[in-house]
């Protein structure tokens, strides 16, 4: 019976096939928005490492050291801050670091042409932190020395990709050697810098030690914020300047609290020397929570989600009356059938096959279309490029609401004609 209903089910495309048409443009393009806004929300809202997000977490202080108050805790950490974090013996690991930027070309080039590179400048911690994963190579084990790791977009622009690991890069006049290089990574949201607008960028091109980094006066590339005078960067090792970001692995979620007291006692030493003028709050958010306290889904998104949400349904209400069309031209076919012996819930069975099998095609088309509006949606939020991708979780719930919209919009129609009897046609 099923093959049967497949051959009715063609024969009735072939018999209107500008009318089925029409419904498959009108479920496509609602479920086309749909996807594509769903492909957003849920790389947006999503896990960046759900292997371990409840065990990587975020230090956030106020060791202000005026009676200036802030609104919270500051996100950033003077270096004195940070490095007392780094000596924290309970954690499995521990990356502190700020972002910079630089331009660099290959040492052995004839080309003086360079390419500007984003850079984090981090403590060593921060591969196994992050999972970082290596094509080539290895992370630097000490903070400090002309040596890093580049990704692999740099790597590609560079040399055209391939184990480079060894050859020396010149980073504003500083000769570094490569002693590691990344596969290609991508961070969605990139938790580890969600905050100044960044939970969207890409990876960073290079990855080099902070003392370094430090030395070298290369400049911070996101917020900062000052109570003393800093005329280079180097002197921000024993002033009031707060620009780095830490982050802590556990080796469970439950040590959060030793975490937690080991700071509060860190907080409290320094109130006690007089250096502490505000309250003691410090505060730790595991990735989702950081991620979260960011808003990094735009509001904008939410908001076409739930406008994309209503034209599905008015778009599920006009397939449904087209087909109710189409159903009532085949009145008298369809009490002939119930004439000779066919019930109605073969009647329903053989309509509800007919639009899933529209369904299975509205989703080809809308998948498409979702690309397309994908393409568009970065146009008007450029922040949001990296983000535009339709992944296997997207496709498999294009599919199914493809095949559960189809069926919505036919149920109607599928009543109606299960009420048509053939004496009351030839009447």
């Amino acid at each position: 019976m099923f093959s049967y209903y497949l051959k009715l089910s063609f024969i009735n495309f072939k018999r209107s096939p500008s009318l089925y048409a029409l419904v498959l443009l009108t479920l496509s393009v609602g479920i086309g928005l749909v996807c594509a806004n769903f492909a957003l929300i849920s790389v947006m809202s999503g896990d960046p490492i759900p292997e371990k997000s409840d065990r990587l977490i975020h230090v956030s202080m106020n060791t202000w050291a005026t009676e200036t108050p802030h609104e919270e805790p500051l996100h950033i950490l003077r270096y004195r801050d940070a490095m007392h974090i780094e000596k924290a013996d309970m954690v499995k690991s521990t990356v502190t670091f700020f972002a910079s930027g630089i331009y660099v070309r290959d040492s052995e080039s004839e080309s003086l042409a360079r390419i500007n590179a984003s850079v984090r400048a981090t403590t060593a911690g921060f591969f196994d932190l992050t999972n970082a994963p290596f094509a080539y190579g290895t992370g630097f084990t000490e903070n400090t020395g002309k040596v890093l790791v580049i990704g692999d977009e740099l790597n590609q622009q560079l040399f055209g990709g391939g184990n480079n690991v060894g050859k020396v890069l010149e980073l504003a006049g500083e000769l570094f050697t490569i002693v590691g290089i990344l596969e290609p990574w991508h961070l969605r949201p990139l938790f580890y810098h969600a905050t100044e607008n960044m939970a969207f960028n890409n990876t960073d091109d290079i990855f080099a030690p902070l003392e370094t980094a430090i030395d070298l006066n290369w400049a911070v590339h996101a917020r900062s914020s000052a109570s003393d005078s800093v005329r280079t960067l180097d002197e921000s090792r024993d002033k009031n300047y707060f620009y780095l970001q830490s982050w802590v692995e556990l080796h469970k979620a439950s040590d959060r609290k030793f975490l937690q007291q080991y700071l509060d006692n860190y907080s409290q030493s320094l109130k006690d020397a007089g250096e502490h003028p505000l309250d003691i709050r410090n505060e730790l958010h595991d990735v989702n929570e950081w991620l979260l306290k960011q808003e990094v889904v735009d509001e904008r998104v939410l908001a076409f989600s739930i406008a994309t949400g209503l034209f599905l349904v008015v778009c599920i209400f006009n397939a449904s009356s087209l087909l109710l069309s189409r159903f009532h031209a085949a009145k008298f076919e369809v009490g002939l059938r119930r004439a000779v012996g066919a019930s109605k819930s073969q009647i329903l069975t053989q309509g509800l096959i007919e639009s899933s099998l529209l369904g299975v095609v509205a989703s080809v088309v809308a998948i498409g279309l979702s690309g397309l509006f994908l393409i568009f949606s970065t146009e008007m939020l450029p922040n949001l490029a990296n983000l535009a991708v339709l992944n296997g979780e997207t496709l498999i719930a294009g599919v199914i609401l493809s095949i559960v919209t189809a069926n919505l919009a036919s149920l109607y129609s599928i009543y109606r004609a299960n009420r048509y009897t053939i004496s009351a046609e030839l009447k």
